[in-house]
Order: C-alpha cells, then structure tokens, then sequence
C-alpha cells in the first residue's frame, strides 16, 4: 500500500507528540549526564501503550468512516492481534517496570522491541484507518 504524503504528515505530527516525554526524557538525562537511564525509564511502555491504543482508534474509525464493506473476521483479526501482540504485552512491561525496583538489561531491551513495534504498528495501521478516514 503506497502511503499519501497528507497521511505521513499526519501520523508524522501525532507521533511526534507522542513521542514528547522521550524528548523531555533526553534532555533530563542528558543534564544528569546519566545516559544510561535512559532506557531504563518507564516512559517507553507508557508511550507503547498510547500508540497500540491510538492505532486500534485510526483502524477502528477509518473502518466506521469508509463506504466500502469489510469482513467483520479480518477487522477482528487486526484488532486482536494489536491488543494480543501489542497493548497486552506493553502493559504488563509496564507494570513490572513500575513494581520492580531495577529494571534488568533484557527487561529494558524488551520494552524498546515493544516500542518499536508500537510505532511501526502505528505507522502503519494509522495509515490505513487514515486513509479511510480521509476518503470522500
């Protein structure tokens, strides 16, 4: 699927906000002169959470808004496999990063992964529902 330039803009712009605290994060950490923390920080989760959770509303209202039918299995289907692959494992992350008192390597490692994926998943399928939402 080839991308409109309008909907990178878009998505570029709200990922972009989203992406703030990181920002606010690299500068704090930056000042301290404590680089390491940085992927230490809860924050990666929480901003995980936020684009699963935003690219199901992209998905879900571009499919609300479009004229054309869908099968109703292959909505479900990326819808679950969002919350299954996606918003499910970023928030347990979360919470044992909230509930643990040192985050380990692998822990840290595996909430960049998530991360990455969540702004792929975003990306991606915020494209999709974005286009539909801008069909006329």
């Amino acid at each position: 699927m080839k991308i409109d330039r309008t909907i990178k803009y878009v998505l570029s712009s709200e990922l972009i906000f989203t992406l703030l605290p990181i920002i606010i994060l690299l500068i704090v950490r930056s000042y301290e002169k404590d680089y390491s923390k940085i992927f230490y920080n809860s924050e990666w989760s929480i901003i995980s959470i936020i684009l699963f959770g935003q690219s199901i509303v992209k998905f879900s209202s571009g499919i609300a808004n479009s004229k054309e039918t869908f099968r109703w299995q292959l909505v479900a289907l990326v819808i679950s496999l969002i919350i299954v692959v996606g918003l499910i494992p970023a928030s347990i992350i979360l919470v044992l990063n909230l509930t643990c008192s040192n985050i380990s390597l692998g822990m840290a490692i595996l909430q960049l992964i998530v991360f990455i994926i969540s702004v792929l998943s975003y990306y991606f399928i915020g494209a999709i529902g974005q286009k539909m939402l801008e069909e006329k």
